[in-house]
């Protein structure tokens, strides 16, 4: 076997997790609202859920990349997604919210540590192999968020039972595990690569750019949990243009992570990411001031491009502030930045139970326009 085809053998499994990932999180995104809706739950409560079961997927990654360092990111990948099929399976016949909790709990552990695994198989290719696939990579989470959803809203309009589409996704993420199995593990960095983070953790500069990357995974998750919500509960919009709203945003993702790096070669990285924030909060602006299906869906589509620019341009700098200690610089980035994602879904929701969904959804722009101001201390560091 050549080096290429080499390299692209083991490239296929891991691009096929990271589409598998997204497909699961298109289809979670737009059923949530089935399911919330089975169960009588207002936002307040459903919010609580989320965060509480976020909450479980920070201690799971930090215990999964300690085994992935002992046994490879590939089999703590599997045995996360096996997790991931069984709390899908658990979805399809949850009655009460206390079992809707404790499934949270394993969903979104699982969740987190299936996306850390697949994201260090991915570091070890490149090592492994020289080729720049991150990217690449990331592009298929978002597009396979944009099909999970479209798909999951021609079904559910076509009247199929939600409970259903969660077996087929359980089943979807065993064959891909399946497949994962009979292919070549990259080949793994020296383990000193991986275990250097924690003196990165007094570092300003990191810190300020993980403080950015935790309000872009901020406004990532209330869109990713809420958007569907918002359209079809809040709005009244059916379920195929629900999942519309979801599939939108994806594929500004998908096309925002594709376009960032021409963007950001124009313009600078830092002009960039201050323009990110400003446009993530005229987007969500633009949603949410008008019913207009069509200029509501536009909202969340600058909202998507924004975002995309975030979180890359956040760990590109970190690897400039870190030029020897890259791995461990992505460290400290994902693991603060990840903090995002625990307060963004309680957040909204305790807002919205206040007050409505809407107004709870300005947290986005609350939290563009706070990156924007980060980066006038950024630009001064990096200048």
């Amino acid at each position: 076997m050549s080096g290429s085809d080499g390299s692209r053998s083991q490239l296929l499994p891991v691009l096929a997790a990271f589409a598998t990932l997204g497909v699961m999180w298109g289809i979670w995104q737009v059923l949530l609202a089935d399911l919330s809706g089975a169960l009588h739950l207002s936002p307040g409560p459903l919010g609580a859920a989320l965060s509480i079961g976020f909450v479980a997927s920070l201690p799971a990654m930090v215990v999964g990349g300690q085994i992935a360092d002992r046994l490879g990111p590939r089999t703590v990948a599997v045995a996360a997604g096996v997790l991931l099929a069984a709390s899908l399976l658990g979805f399809a016949a949850v009655a009460s919210y206390a079992l809707l909790v404790g499934l949270l709990l394993v969903f979104l552990a699982a969740s987190g540590v299936f996306d850390m695994a697949i994201n260090a198989a991915a570091i070890d290719l490149e090592q492994g192999s020289g080729r720049r696939v991150l990217p690449v990579l990331h592009a298929a989470f978002s597009g396979g968020g944009a099909v999970g959803a479209i798909a999951t809203g021609l079904l559910i309009t076509a009247g199929a039972d939600f409970r259903l589409i969660y077996r087929g996704t359980a089943l979807l993420i065993i064959v891909i595990l399946a497949g994962w199995l009979t292919r070549p593990a990259a080949r793994a960095p020296h383990r000193e690569e991986r275990l250097g983070a924690r003196s990165l953790y007094r570092n300003g500069l990191l810190l300020l750019l993980a403080t950015i990357a935790a309000l872009s995974f901020l406004s990532e998750g209330a869109m990713e949990s809420w958007s569907s919500i918002y359209l079809r509960s809040s709005l009244g919009l059916s379920a195929l243009l629900g999942a519309t709203g979801v599939a939108t945003f994806h594929a500004a993702m998908l096309a925002g992570r594709l376009a960032t790096a021409g963007v950001a070669h124009r313009l600078g990285r830092v002009t960039t990411l201050r323009g990110a924030g400003i446009l993530a909060a005229a987007g969500i602006a633009l949603g949410l001031a008008t019913d207009l299906p069509g200029l509501v869906l536009g909202g969340f589509l600058i909202v998507g491009v924004a975002l995309a620019a975030s979180a890359p341009i956040a760990f590109s700098l970190a690897g400039d502030a870190a030029p020897q200690r890259a791995g461990s610089a992505s460290a400290v980035i994902t693991t603060i930045g990840y903090g995002g994602f625990l307060l963004g879904p309680g957040l909204v929701g305790g807002l919205a139970e206040v007050t409505s969904l809407r107004l709870g959804l300005l947290v986005v722009a609350a939290a563009g326009i706070a990156v924007s101001v980060l980066t006038i201390g950024l630009g001064r560091r990096t200048g």
